[in-house]
């Protein structure tokens, strides 16, 4: 901990080279290491940003293309920070051990039972170097081993360890993830992102299969939560007191609002109090609402928003978010995609598309 009167970080970033050379000189010890471990964990976490940015660009060619769940795992695991192993002492012997038990029968066998369960093709994981091969099947067990409960016996101890470590640092790289991808304006990327944070939360391997939705059931039952049974509807129009409608003019204030009626709403008797949310914000379900702008074919759609939607009350019949924007200059008709996920739940993908009209703007030019 750094003590009373030492400068923060941000002070130190602001001064010189030469300056903040002389800062750290009259540091101690413990501080100096601190402030040197932070800064390279922000050096870090640029490197993996830059990483995932150039993993889940856009194909020029097919921009709006679908992204896969092997393509994120595939970035995931090629990612720096899964490279490093844990350096906390009494750790690093273990991780070493653990690694040599990842041997190469070991991850065979995983890979053939993920082709026969249809996780990906086989060969597909021809072009991968050894450490991302490592690493995209180890996180793919962490999804698929209440899947392939066989499997579950022939690993040791090491090799589970190791899971449960690369899925920490996959699931920090995918909540830095979701603030990226949005500032992108990428669509695909982040539905596929968002998709596969759900999974690998959940430690569940699929958003169709129903075992995996039963297991997501079992889960949230644990929590005396239901599985949400959503519908999703959305609007757009002129933003004004008189609400919304279809048409407006062009550089008007355009009003998006997505509303999801919640079928599974908890009916409480007067005066029952439902259990408390595993969480200080009291939040009882939480999700993404992104809204894509569709766009003429060969032009790539692009992520107008990215809102949370959160509820509080589970007696809630509908919740909705609200998102503002300019209309187009261009007169014409335009369609909006709204999408419903959740980065926790397994199932969730809803959308709905809603078009508004631009027309020209007839108010007369100042003279």
């Amino acid at each position: 901990m750094l003590t009373a009167g030492a400068p923060p970080p941000i002070f130190v970033a602001r001064r010189t080279p030469d300056q903040a050379q002389e800062v750290l000189a009259q540091m101690a010890p413990e501080q100096k290491q601190q402030m040197q471990a932070m800064q390279q964990r922000m050096q870090d976490g640029m490197h993996d940003m830059k990483h995932l940015a150039e993993q889940f660009k856009p194909d020029a060619a097919d921009p709006d293309a679908p992204v896969s769940l092997l393509r994120v795992i595939r970035a995931l695991a090629s990612a720096p920070l899964l490279a490093k192993l844990p350096t906390e002492e009494g750790d690093a012997a273990d991780a070493e051990s653990a690694v040599a038990e990842c041997t190469d029968e070991v991850l065979s066998k995983l890979e053939a039972a993920f082709v026969a369960a249809g996780a990906f093709d086989a060969g597909a994981l021809a072009e991968c170097a050894a450490l991302e091969r490592r690493n995209v099947l180890l996180l793919f067990w962490h999804m698929y081993q209440s899947h392939l409960p066989e499997l579950a016996s022939s690993l040791t101890g090491g090799v589970v360890s190791l899971t449960s470590f690369l899925n920490s640092q996959a699931t920090k790289l995918l909540v830095r993830a979701q603030m990226l991808m949005p500032q992108q304006r990428w669509v695909q990327p982040t539905l596929a992102i968002a998709h596969a944070s759900a999974l690998l939360s959940t430690a569940l391997w699929s958003h169709t299969d129903e075992k995996a939705l039963e297991a997501m059931r079992v889960i949230l039952k644990e929590d005396a939560l239901p599985f949400p049974n959503l519908t999703l509807r959305a609007s757009a129009g002129p933003q004004s007191t008189a609400g919304i409608g279809d048409e407006c003019a062009a550089g008007q204030k355009v009003l998006v609002r997505a509303t999801v009626t919640r079928l599974h709403k908890s009916v409480l008797a007067e005066g029952e109090v439902p259990p408390p949310p595993n969480n200080p914000q009291g939040i009882y379900e939480a999700y993404w609402v992104y809204i894509e702008g569709l766009k003429p074919q060969g032009t790539p759609n692009s992520l107008v928003c990215a809102q949370p939607l959160v509820v509080k009350d589970v007696s809630a019949s509908e919740v909705s978010v609200e998102q503002p924007f300019v209309a187009p200059p261009t007169p014409g008709t335009y369609t909006l995609r709204v999408h419903l996920v959740s980065t926790s739940v397994v199932g969730i993908a809803l959308t709905h598309d809603v078009s508004f009209v631009v027309v020209e703007d007839d108010v007369p030019a100042l003279e």
